[in-house]
């Protein structure tokens, strides 16, 4: 069997895993942002498997993960194109815990979407807003905090943070942001609680022969305001794909979304401005990895420009594409 080159962690687990599901092939995948461990593991069976393993540091993290392959596996009722989820675990040792997924062939959605007129691409858009408001049916468990207090509360702890580390982003209107804020939180104190995938984005998204085929990675997965889960949008997909970010817009509204829509889009837009430069500062010191911080730069003067600095809740980007 061909092993990955780094391979301390999955030879705790392969023992495991052989019981649970028939491979014989195994590669490491290292793509993306995340910091547990992901494998394809294949053979003689046509169903691929991705395992995902994460090294916890204490039970409350396997608590979490564990909780995170139920919502995965529940989420398969609400879409076919969730992946399958086959088996949670903790090594033997208890370092460490797995989770099997069916692995979804097919291109990653960014790198897809280039070689595609912007027809397709729209059209692309749309079958990814349906089933993100498929998965946003489901509603949040019982007993949690509310909305409006939660992110309102989230929002003042990452502004403590970035001013007690002394950051600042050049050419933000601190002031008028702020005042812009305050003046908008009312529009969400009744927002619902629902199944967030927190990072809903091309690149987490399955092409195949021209179609949506696959949604992954859930482990950013929140309960919340369903309108927050298009915080990605404004970030990160438009600068892939105008039409496809249209095409996710109206293909979840069923049509132009509402005024209350971008309201609620906006001012998400606008709290997440200076957190997106507190987490890419974090997560460059974290990772030893340069670039970050400069990315989270172009990213949010694209963002504040395409509000025109959040005097415009709709994006300038959605006011000038026109789908055929």
């Amino acid at each position: 069997m061909c092993m990955p080159d780094d391979r301390e962690n999955f030879v705790k687990v392969k023992d495991q895993l052989r019981l649970l599901i028939r491979y014989s092939e195994v590669s490491r995948i290292t793509r993306g942002f995340s910091f547990e461990e992901k494998y394809l593991l294949s053979g003689t069976d046509p169903v691929k498997y991705l395992a995902r393993i994460t090294v916890p540091a204490d039970p409350e993290i396997i608590r979490a993960k564990r909780t995170e392959f139920e919502i995965i596996r529940r989420l398969k009722a609400y879409s076919s194109l969730v992946p399958e989820a086959h088996a949670f675990g903790i090594s033997d040792d208890g370092t460490l815990c797995f989770m099997v997924l069916d692995y979804v062939e097919g291109t990653d959605g960014e790198d897809a979407l280039c070689g595609l007129s912007d027809k397709e691409q729209y059209r692309i858009g749309v079958q990814a807003g349906e089933e993100l408001r498929k998965m946003h049916a489901m509603a949040a468990p019982s007993g949690r905090l509310d909305w409006y207090t939660a992110i309102h509360e989230k929002y003042a702890r990452k502004m403590a943070a970035f001013d007690r580390l002394g950051l600042d982003v050049p050419g933000i209107d601190r002031e008028y942001l702020s005042s812009y804020i305050q003046k908008n939180l009312p529009c969400i104190r009744d927002a619902e609680m629902m199944f967030l995938h927190g990072d809903y984005h091309p690149s987490n998204l399955v092409l195949r022969d021209g179609d949506l085929k696959g949604i992954i990675d859930f482990n950013r997965y929140d309960w919340g305001d369903p309108v927050h889960d298009f915080i990605r949008v404004a970030y990160f997909t438009r600068a892939a794909s105008v039409p496809f970010s249209v095409g996710q817009v109206n293909g979840y509204n069923g049509g132009p979304p509402t005024p209350e829509f971008w309201k609620r889009y906006s001012l998400y837009c606008a709290m997440t401005l200076l957190p997106d430069f507190l987490w890419a500062h974090m997560y460059e010191e974290k990772s030893g990895m340069a670039g970050e911080v400069e990315r989270a730069q172009q990213r949010i003067r694209m963002v504040y420009s395409d509000h025109e600095g959040f005097r415009s809740e709709v994006p300038v980007w959605y006011r000038d594409f026109h789908p055929e």
